[in-house]
């Protein structure tokens, strides 16, 4: 550059001016080039200045959200919910008295069903209850919150707090109302479980994923610290998604509950006509053993009647004492297990789920059942032992499946024609009616073996109606034998069409 303007000073012949006009350009270039040197310095030093005062007010905020993120930690640990509340039993609205309840083995097996018909109606009403306390909007159940989202730099593995976010939690009623209603689906499931497979499955749509969403939800997430009230603060919008969830899943359930058809009432089972005992029975012992039996559980019966409940009456506790396993015959049990069907799962319950006095009518209602079953094995007891009587020549085996032979219906047949010559003389058109009913129940093709043998008992007790109509007892049986045959008519065809043709003439018997 000094070269470029001594030439051109040269060749203006002023090399003195030259000279000086060199100098002066060096010294400004000095003067330039020191000038960007120290600027370049300061900048150097200003940023590093910047930086390390940037790095001390990012490491003062991250100091102050780890000191709130702790002091919200703490907090939150030392904020307890409430224990979710149980739910209490159920109480059911029923009618009467528990003794007006279970004063006979058609109004037990009545009892039965209502009770058993009445506890999803009632924990229908229980869940129309709980949706409301719930119904929208849900953003009234929550409360405004604060919290920490831990961040990471994953190339360096430095994990800090992110900045404060706001969300919303429940509040605390809220959340402890949620918490009771869970604690009373899971009750309630439990109590229907055994007795109303589609109430329960109802019922497990509460105590299953929706249980674990609010379990999760609840809880302060790992790597997230919120305000410290217990309740865990998510990001806005979760916590309203969740009610809503709930509130619809409530409102499903007391519907479907409402919904649920009513239980079947269950047979009126009469004993057999034939049994056997096992060989090495004797039959005087099992008369004696059934008798005693029979006056106990009737002490018991009338003890829990009066409020003293037996401890006896449990879960286990059989409704024939045993006694009936002196029987080769299976279709003795049978029947009584028919005509109780329900009484094991029943039994497990607890005045903790269900009312004291509804607890007691349907227990009762089964207990009845059955002393007025076994009643009438003891009053057969007699033929029982002489079936039972080693015989002469051909014998007729009489357990399993047998009693169910030609032989017996043909038997309960001739016994119904036999009882009806009377009635013939007097009311040939009521001898009639009773003679197409017995003709029905013994060929409708529809009917199964068991329960066509059942009937025929049944027929019989009107058949014996009509024959002595002055006896109170025997047409109150005969009034009860007629609603039972005409239950049976539904899912058989003649059946159905003689039950029908019938009626008129067999109900003015009563």
């Amino acid at each position: 550059m000094i070269v470029v303007v001594l030439i051109a000073a040269a060749a203006d012949s002023d090399v003195d001016h030259a000279v000086t006009g060199g100098f002066n350009v060096v010294v400004w270039i000095a003067l330039i080039g020191g000038g960007l040197w120290l600027a370049s310095k300061a900048y150097e030093k200003n940023k590093t200045t910047v930086a390390a005062n940037a790095k001390s007010a990012k490491d003062k905020t991250l100091g102050e959200r780890s000191s709130r993120a702790a002091e919200w930690q703490r907090a939150t640990r030392e904020a307890k919910l409430p224990a979710a509340r149980h739910p209490g039993p159920l109480k059911l609205s029923l009618d009467g008295t528990v003794r007006e309840a279970v004063s006979g083995a058609d109004r037990a097996r009545r009892t039965i069903r209502e009770v058993i018909a009445a506890i999803p109606v009632r924990v229908s009403e229980e869940a129309r209850a709980h949706a409301k306390v719930l119904s929208p909007p849900a953003e009234r159940l929550c409360e405004p919150g604060r919290y920490f989202q831990e961040e990471e730099d994953w190339g360096r593995f430095n994990v800090w707090w992110g900045p404060e976010r706001t969300g919303t939690r429940l509040t605390r009623e809220a959340a402890s109302q949620v918490k009771d209603m869970l604690a009373w689906a899971a009750a309630r499931r439990n109590l229907v479980s055994d007795v109303h497979p589609g109430a329960e499955r109802l019922l497990a749509a509460l105590t299953g994923e929706l249980a674990q969403r609010f379990r999760d939800s609840v809880h302060t997430r790992y790597g997230r610290a919120d305000d410290g009230a217990g309740i865990a603060v998510l990001p806005p919008g979760e916590w309203e998604t969740l009610l809503g969830d709930l509130h619809a899943a409530l409102v499903a359930v007391a519907d479907g509950l409402a919904a649920l058809p009513r239980p079947k009432l269950l047979p009126l089972m009469h004993r057999p006509k034939e049994a056997r005992f096992k060989e090495h029975v004797s039959g005087e012992a099992m008369e004696q053993d059934l008798r005693e039996f029979l006056a106990n559980a009737a002490k018991l019966r009338e003890r829990a009647l009066t409020g003293s409940w037996p401890a006896k009456f449990r879960a286990g506790w059989r409704l024939d004492g045993g006694v009936l396993d002196g029987f080769v015959t299976e279709e003795i049990r049978r029947r009584l297990a028919k005509g109780a069907e329900g009484f094991q799962r029943v039994a497990r319950w607890n005045t903790d789920q269900l009312s004291a006095g509804s607890f007691a009518r349907v227990y009762l209602a089964y207990v009845t059942i059955a002393l007025d079953y076994l009643t009438e094995v003891l009053g057969n007891m007699a033929d029982y032992k002489r079936d039972s009587a080693p015989q002469s020549g051909h014998r007729i085996e009489i357990g399993g499946d047998v009693t169910h032979s030609n032989f017996v219906l043909n038997s309960t047949v001739r016994d119904i024609t036999t009882v009806l010559a009377p009635v013939a003389g007097r009311d040939d058109r009521l001898a009639e009616a009773i003679e197409a009913l017995s003709a029905a129940v013994r060929e409708d093709p529809e009917l199964p073996d068991d329960e066509r043998e059942e009937l025929l008992y049944h027929v019989k007790d009107i058949a014996e109606a009509a024959a002595e109509p002055g006896e109170k007892q025997k047409r109150g049986r005969a009034k009860l034998a007629l609603s039972a045959v005409t239950e049976a008519a539904k899912t058989g065809a003649q059946l159905a069409q003689t039950v029908t043709a019938w009626h008129d003439v067999l109900s003015k018997m009563f």
